[in-house]
């Protein structure tokens, strides 16, 4: 009898405590005007809102956090500001910020959401010790930014105009762009997807990443791969130690793809018109109504006429051209 009075007591227990973890675990959250969701944990340290009668411009600038800007068809602007601590958010009665200076202000056309410390420069990397400063930014899709963080990651989606981005050390996501974007990290990794613009993005030391992508494309890193695919237009990729995957669908001007270490393969359409230079330790290629020169270690001709130029060289890897 004893045993089964313990059995019982200790499911009766355990089911308590599963709800009492249930209960923690499901937090409600409360609706912006912008349709979006944050937790209570997650609550921002200050928000404003602006308006905008017209295409603007986005100037955000912090020192070790994070930078989140996201298009949407309101002509409204809502900047959310965040103050981390050691993985903690923060809210006005965690901290004091009077050795920071912070400007979320509008003029005119133009919105203005920065956070520099003051007195000791940047807060590079969000040290631990110090609470570093991230911005959630909801804006109109048209728009111009100029998004600058000494450390944090980037995220940019759902944009159209001109985009300057630049981080010293975090990674950058870009998403449903149109337009102009130039975007740069020191160290991250770069990711891309569904863009249709004119794209400059490099890293110094980053993998890069880019699918569903059209335009003029120039993706260029220190030391990572390069990984294209689904894309469109006139392209440039160039690593200096990683391999490069380029699955294109139409072709532009060029293509012009470099590596000093890794392979490089290419997928393009069958039936294309082509100028092909491809030059590595091996070269392979199954070339149909092909003129030129075909060697072991260089491709140099045309296929089905001729057409615009695709260059591959690589100084250490193969070099491999299919087709689709």
């Amino acid at each position: 009898m004893y045993t089964r009075t313990n059995y019982l007591f200790r499911v009766a227990l355990a089911f308590f405590l599963s709800l009492v973890i249930t209960a923690i675990l499901i937090v409600p959250s409360k609706a912006t005007a912008n349709g979006h969701e944050r937790t209570i944990q997650d609550s921002p340290y200050r928000v404003e809102s602006f308006t905008l009668s017209g295409k603007g411009t986005l100037d955000v600038q912090t020192s070790g956090g994070h930078i989140t800007v996201t298009g949407s068809s309101s002509n409204t602007v809502e900047v959310e500001m965040y103050v981390r601590k050691n993985g903690k958010v923060l809210t006005p009665a965690d901290t004091d910020l009077s050795d920071w200076h912070i400007d979320i202000s509008q003029s005119g056309q133009s919105i203005r959401a920065i956070a520099k410390r003051e007195g000791n420069g940047w807060n590079w990397f969000g040290s631990k010790d110090k609470p570093s400063i991230s911005f959630v930014i909801y804006t109109p899709k048209s728009i111009d930014t100029d998004l600058n963080t000494s450390g944090g990651h980037i995220e940019v989606r759902g944009l159209s105009g001109n985009q300057l981005i630049k981080t010293s050390g975090g990674h950058l996501e870009l998403g449903t762009l149109t337009g102009t974007v130039n975007a740069r990290t020191s160290g991250g990794h770069i990711t891309v997807s569904d863009v249709q613009a004119n794209l400059n993005a490099r890293t110094s030391g980053g993998h890069i990443d880019a699918e569903n992508s059209e335009g003029n494309l120039t993706f260029k890193t220190s030391g990572g791969h390069i990984s294209l695919e689904n894309v469109a237009g006139t392209v440039e990729a160039k690593t200096s130690g990683g391999s490069i995957e380029a699955d294109l669908i139409t072709i532009g001007e060029f293509v012009d793809l470099k590596t000093s270490g890794g392979n490089i393969n290419i997928t393009v359409p069958t039936n294309i018109g082509l100028n092909l230079d491809l030059k590595g330790s091996f070269v392979s290629s199954n070339l149909q109504n092909f003129s030129g020169k075909a060697e072991r270690n260089e491709i140099e001709g045309q296929i089905n006429g001729g057409g615009p130029s695709v260059s591959a060289r690589t100084s250490g890897g193969t070099v491999s051209l299919a087709f689709k």
